[in-house]
């Protein structure tokens, strides 16, 4: 198996900063997500066990020398670390920069949504899911022209969904939504300096953890391909994901928080993230404004230090 380079790789995951009010509780209670209506992703359902279906998907990966596995997250346990409650959730992170390059060459922004997930969760029925955000949903949603490495990515996916739980994925449709629900905040500094100030902050606040640092210009040239700087942050704090996730389980794929920093051809640099309002209502999340207040403010304030000359 080849791997990915990173910068940090952690065993823990957490979800942001600061704790989410009382307000935002389901009550413990796990609403309905048979069978997930989230567009834009592709699933299957098993009655296989989830740990032996997750286990099996993570061999189907280490079997495949291009593939690198950049980390692996367990919702959980880092639920029951912040003191609350989550049936069976994992999500692994994993990618190979021949094939997701050539989508960050044609819209750099595309970085934020790689490298690939693919999540495993138990519904209410006890039933095994599995689930991954669909190529046509990154083509959609990152204005991507033609990329000659788009159909092998998505049967790539699927392949790997089906070798997994031997099921057949449903993919459901995009939507064609305005707006993307992406927040670009430009950074005065150097590219350097940007990403230093953003890890630096994240490192200063105590309830994040940062999962992995990938940077996609490094993970590039191992392929012998050209991309500018361009490196991405994923980190967060399960009391306020955990909430996010008891409302729809495939909030999974969007937890936890990411940032990318890049620089442009004409060498401005930005921060980029998820509207996490968008993301909510992407994954038909409800009764969490509080939590995503918080979750914004932060994110805001994040990429804010990432920016700032003091």
């Amino acid at each position: 198996m080849r791997t990915l380079t990173i910068t940090s790789l952690l065993c823990c995951a957490f979800f942001l900063v600061l704790a989410c009010n009382d307000d935002d509780d389901n009550n413990g209670e796990i609403p309905s997500n048979d069978v997930p209506e989230t567009a834009g992703i592709g699933y299957t359902e098993t009655n296989e066990d989830p740990t032996n279906t997750y286990n099996a998907l993570i061999a189907t990966l280490n079997a495949n020398d291009n593939i690198g596995i950049v980390a692996e997250v367990n919702h959980t346990a880092n639920a029951e670390n912040a003191g609350l409650t989550l049936d069976y959730t994992r999500t692994v992170y994993f990618g190979n920069p021949a094939l997701g390059t050539p989508l960050m060459q044609d819209n750099i922004q595309a970085g934020l949504d790689l490298p690939q997930r693919i999540s495993v969760y138990t519904d209410e029925d006890n039933h095994t899911v599995v689930t991954y955000n669909s190529i046509d949903y990154i083509i959609n949603r990152h204005g991507l022209g033609t990329v000659s490495t788009t159909d092998m990515i998505g049967n790539a996916l699927a392949n790997i969904v089906n070798a997994s739980t031997g099921e057949e994925v449903t993919l459901n449709p995009i939507e064609n939504s305005a707006s993307k629900g992406i927040i670009s905040v430009s950074s005065p500094n150097d590219f350097d300096t940007t990403y230093s100030n953003i890890i630096n902050t994240l490192n200063s606040l105590e309830p994040i953890s940062i999962i992995a640092e990938l940077d996609h210009q490094a993970n590039a040239q191992s392929a012998d391909l050209d991309l500018g700087p361009a490196k991405l942050i994923i980190f967060g704090n399960p009391a306020l994901g955990t909430p996010l996730m008891e409302d729809s389980r495939t909030m999974a794929l969007d937890l936890p928080q990411k940032m990318l920093v890049y620089q442009d051809a004409e060498g401005s640099v930005h921060i980029i993230y998820n509207d996490p309002y968008y993301i909510a209502d992407r994954h038909d999340v409800d009764d969490n404004d509080n939590t995503l207040s918080t979750i914004a403010q932060a994110l805001e304030n994040i990429a804010n230090s990432g920016a700032s000359e003091s």
